[in-house]
């Protein structure tokens, strides 16, 4: 596809707009549902997973499968499904997703992000606001310094682009991206979700901590995937025979 067809493609590329925008808010009204009933003070998922590490497994679960029927929903396929600044931001430098496209995706995921945590707020009421569950918030444990929390988050969105870009590139795998997507997604949340929240996802954090008015790791969980994503399309882009994406 040449530039000039990627350009117009762009100026009229809203409907993948507004579908970055409603599979976001969309994955944040299933999260702020998760932990209402997993932390809320009546909440039955709760009960019947008293300790972290069961709760944890059901976050990683819920999180993966989300994401995987996301992808192949009509939303997901009519964006590509990233639901993700970090994905974009890398797609965009990967030569795979117009710059124009990658800008609006951001924008229409962060609002999503918004959206999806207003919606939970209206229909779970008061219990989303609750300490314990927070609009869904994702905290690292008391002990772990920023530092760790920030390469954590960038090595977690690279190791996240890795598996999906070599299944997006190779046209034989490309059914496979979904169960892929959505089985990294669930065991990065296992391996660092006890120490640092498991997010990789700025959209993923930014309406719950916008709701919470926890902005003190804000920063972090925004930038730091974005570095992850970043420096892994770089590295990418420089790998002799590295396959294209489709773009």
């Amino acid at each position: 596809m040449g530039t000039q067809s990627r350009r117009d493609r762009s100026r009229h590329n809203w409907p993948a707009w507004l579908s970055e925008f409603a599979s976001t808010a969309i994955l944040l009204l299933v999260m702020v549902t998760l932990f209402r009933h997993l932390f809320g003070t009546e909440g039955p998922l709760g009960r019947a997973l008293p300790s972290q590490e069961g709760r944890l497994v059901a976050d990683a679960v819920v999180s993966g499968i989300t994401v995987g029927l996301l992808i192949v929903s009509p939303f997901g396929r009519r964006s590509g499904g990233h639901m993700n600044p970090a994905v974009s931001l890398a797609f965009w430098l990967m030569g795979a997703l117009p710059g124009r496209d990658a800008a609006a995706y951001v924008a229409a995921q962060l609002a999503g992000s918004v959206a999806g945590v207003a919606v939970g707020r209206l229909v779970w009421g008061e219990q989303t606001a609750h300490h314990a569950v927070g609009y869904a918030v994702i905290r690292a444990s008391d002990h772990i310094p920023w530092a760790a929390v920030f390469a954590s988050e960038a090595a977690a969105t690279a190791v996240m682009l890795a598996a999906v870009t070599f299944v997006a590139a190779r046209p034989r795998l490309a059914f496979l991206l979904p169960a892929v997507a959505a089985s990294v997604i669930a065991a990065l949340i296992l391996l660092t979700g006890r120490w640092t929240g498991g997010s990789f996802n700025p959209a993923r954090q930014f309406g719950p901590e916008l709701f919470s008015h926890d902005l003190a790791w804000l920063w972090v969980y925004l930038i730091a995937p974005l570095v992850g994503g970043g420096l892994f399309a770089l590295v990418r882009g420089r790998l002799p025979h590295a396959p294209a994406l489709p773009a």
